[in-house]
């Protein structure tokens, strides 16, 4: 689905907060750790950097800060779903801050993830994502591609219950640069057949 992959020293706290507002689609695959005293506390872990007063963790109360223009927001991680109930809010967990941020739709975590499963259920989802299923759609076909696949043991639904959509579910749009592409790519095409078209034209009456 094309995109830019941020990885190992990269992938700070900084360097998200700085590019998250232009992706339509986040994918988060890191350690999440909720906080069901305290929701605001819930994290996200990113790359510690050295001699750097900051631990690297991107709190919840830091989502309520960014501006997010994103069509989907993935949390590949751990308890990103659950946390503090707090009266008359609901639940204060990862997934509702950044729904705050602007996020119109969130995969997110009730309970801890098996790295193994996720990847495979991850690939799958997008696979059926980039076809044109709907959200909710494509993440339960993917959890029924896994367990056609997999053994007794890891159907269990520890391994692939976790995740549930929240938010809007349509299916995910092309980017805007993708309709001026392909009729530029069209225009381009009938240019030429306009050409060849002149040129043999131009032969037979000479």
């Amino acid at each position: 689905m094309g995109g830019k992959v941020i990885v190992g020293e990269k992938a700070t706290v900084s360097a998200f907060e700085q590019q998250a507002p232009f992706y339509k689609i986040i994918h988060l695959a890191t350690h999440g750790k909720a906080n069901d005293e305290v929701g605001d506390y819930a994290y996200l872990a990113f790359t510690e950097v050295f001699d750097s007063l900051d631990n690297e963790k991107l709190y919840n109360r830091d989502l309520y800060h960014l501006n997010l223009n994103a069509d989907m927001v993935v949390l590949s991680a751990c308890e990103t779903g659950i946390g503090e109930l707090r009266l008359g809010e609901g639940i204060i967990s990862l997934a509702r801050g950044f729904s705050y941020a602007g996020a119109k739709s969130i995969i997110t975590t009730l309970w801890s993830v098996d790295d193994e499963t996720t990847q495979k259920l991850m690939t799958q989802f997008y696979t059926h994502l980039k076809v044109g299923m709907a959200k909710d759609a494509a993440l339960r076909q993917a959890k029924i591609d896994f367990l056609n696949t997999n053994s007794s043991l890891k159907a269990h639904p520890f391994y692939w219950a976790t995740f549930i959509p929240i938010g809007d579910t349509q299916p995910i749009e092309p980017p805007s640069n993708f309709f001026i592409w392909m009729w530029g790519l069209v225009l381009m095409v009938v240019g030429a057949l306009v050409f060849y078209v002149w040129r043999k034209k131009s032969k037979v009456i000479s």
